[in-house]
């Protein structure tokens, strides 16, 4: 069977939908460089949990379609919303023990059965110990997206957390950093440490002001930063050292105002990303699909394995018959392979007697070859005796007539000579003689004499001997 290489990506979409917001960035390498070709930014008519996933896929293929965007494999950033998290201390246990435990963990953790949601895994450590924050996804949102991308023609190739792709944003082990995306309608806020995610939330922390803009609810926002932060372990609290504000550059410096003084007291260096004339939202799918095309796949994973071709059929096609029709093949197959193992014991074990009486088997058959290339020399019928017995059984019990002499010549003409005390007696003898079926051609050839009569007779002895 021939197996088919995984085909390497020349180019990649990177999008996201959130707050009913389209951003899709079509990235593709060049010669030496991996750059942006085109972009799209649309607000959509339809919620992505819409019933109605055809609708949507439609919508989000006209959007690409006007921006001449053609690419079908795409990275995705799923809605921070959509994103639930869980962080546990892990001691140093084997891989199974540790995955039992983060199962147990789950199921105390998340709102919902862990068979319910689609869950990636960002371990971090620091000298003190191992951690693992445990990141989860409800499988039917996965389902619901993966529907809506599919009518729009589109492959999804990841789907993964869209605010991990922006640079510095997960620290490497032995710093931290806590980074807070503002958005008009909230927040996102990630803490990195010890190497990977310490925590993950989405903060509703605005209000509305009387001109009708978003404005930062400081305090609200503040007491959420404050509370968070103080939910990561003390070890891993030490690392954390900077607050990047990312965003709408209004709010990041209304924000920065606020909470001045309790960062400084907290040992929390405030940095404000620079403003830049794209969305936030749009710089994080170019980082998502240049990083895909450079490193593949995220660490951080939601999109669920494809099952391969066997098994797809094997589900398609199991059914209680299946499963009959299995055993009773299984079952033939074992008897077959047990007849054949028995067939060669048996032979194996002839051949074992064989190998032990082939020396007699040989020398039987050496006496036989002799016996057969001598028998035609002798004659195992006795044919002379019987003929002279038959003969004999023709003469008188009393005597009265005798034989001298009896000559066999060539096993058919017989030749008597003897005597008799009368003729009467031979007369007799010689007419039981003629009435045997053997007995053709009887002749008298000589008598002489009276009392006793000397006589000689011939006759021709055919057919068989008899016993």
């Amino acid at each position: 069977m021939k197996w088919i290489a995984k085909k390497r990506l020349h180019s990649v979409l990177g999008l996201t939908v959130t707050n009913g917001q389209l951003h899709a960035v079509h990235v593709a390498r060049a010669k030496n460089a991996i750059a942006p070709l085109r972009a799209a930014t649309a607000k959509l008519s339809l919620d992505l949990l819409h019933p109605e996933t055809e609708l949507i896929g439609q919508e989000i293929r006209n959007h690409l379609d006007a921006a001449h965007i053609r690419e079908r494999h795409c990275c995705v950033a799923l809605p921070a919303n959509w994103v639930m998290s869980q962080h546990s201390k892990v001691p140093e246990l084997s891989p199974e023990d540790t995955a039992s435990l983060l199962q147990i963990e789950a199921e105390k953790g998340f709102p919902c059965d862990p068979d319910e949601l689609q869950i990636a895994r960002s371990p971090h450590r620091t000298g003190e110990g191992r951690y693992v924050t445990q990141l989860a996804v409800r499988q039917e949102h996965v389902a619901r997206l993966s529907a809506v991308l599919k009518s729009a023609g589109l492959k999804p190739v990841s789907f993964t957390l869209g605010l991990a792709a922006l640079p510095g944003a997960i620290a490497p082990a032995g710093e931290g950093r806590m980074t807070l995306v503002l958005e008009p309608k909230g927040a996102t806020l990630l803490v990195s440490a010890g190497g990977g995610i310490a925590a993950l939330r989405t903060l509703e922390a605005t209000i509305e002001s009387e001109a009708g803009e978003n404005v930062v609810n400081g305090p609200a926002l503040a007491r959420e930063l404050r509370i968070t932060f103080e939910q990561v372990p003390v070890e891993l609290r030490r690392d954390v050292r900077h607050l990047t504000l990312r965003g709408d550059p209004t709010m990041a410096r209304q924000l920065a105002e606020i909470l001045g003084d309790w960062a400084r007291d907290s040992g929390l260096a405030i940095e404000i990303a620079p403003a830049t004339a794209r969305p936030i939202d749009q710089e994080i799918v170019e980082q998502l699909a240049t990083r895909f095309l450079q490193a593949g796949a995220p660490e951080l994973e939601f999109l669920p394995p494809r099952p391969s071709r066997w098994s797809l059929m094997m589900a398609r096609y199991s059914s209680k018959r299946l499963a009959t029709a299995g055993f009773a093949a299984a079952a033939a197959a074992l008897i077959a392979a047990g007849a054949f193992g028995w067939q060669e014991y048996r032979r194996w074990s002839l051949r074992s007697e064989w190998n032990a009486m082939s020396a007699q088997v040989a020398e039987l058959e050496a006496v036989q070859t002799r016996i057969r290339e001598y028998r035609p020399w002798y004659d195992a019928s006795f044919r002379n005796l019987t003929i002279m017995k038959r003969v004999i059984e023709c003469f008188p019990d009393n005597g009265s007539v005798t034989a001298k002499t009896f000559e066999i010549h060539a096993l058919a003409t017989i030749s008597v000579t003897g005597t008799a005390r009368d003729n009467a007696s031979l007369l007799r003898t010689l007419d039981q003689l003629r009435q045997m079926k053997e007995v053709q051609g009887l002749k008298i050839e000589q008598i002489r004499g009276k009392t006793p009569a000397q006589f000689t007779f011939t006759f021709r002895w055919v057919g068989n001997t008899g016993t």
